[in-house]
């Protein structure tokens, strides 16, 4: 079975290099928003930063920060119901 452990990982700081991968992935793809590289109206930008929220959400069990669990899970439900809505707007209308 797999365990952290076992490899010579210690939880707390897998946490927080999740973490760390979660704001990189932020700054990615605002930087890349920024640069017109991606679209805001498009999927990629609200799905990076559900999953960048996800990873800093999950980072938070390390160190909990009441204030910054509320940011991460508002930009989370924000995000998907972003998503929703561009898929929604995606899907061929029915005759």
């Amino acid at each position: 079975m797999f365990d952290l452990i076992s490899l010579g990982l210690d939880l707390s700081l897998v946490c927080k290099w999740l973490g760390v991968a979660g704001f990189i992935l932020y700054m990615a793809s605002f930087a890349a928003l920024q640069l017109e590289m991606i679209d805001g109206h498009g999927l990629i930008y609200p799905l990076s930063n559900v999953l960048a929220a996800s990873l800093v959400l999950v980072s938070l069990t390390a160190e909990w920060n009441l204030a910054s669990a509320l940011i991460q899970v508002s930009w989370i439900t924000i995000g998907t119901i972003g998503v929703a809505v561009r898929l929604r707007r995606s899907r061929p209308a029915r005759a």
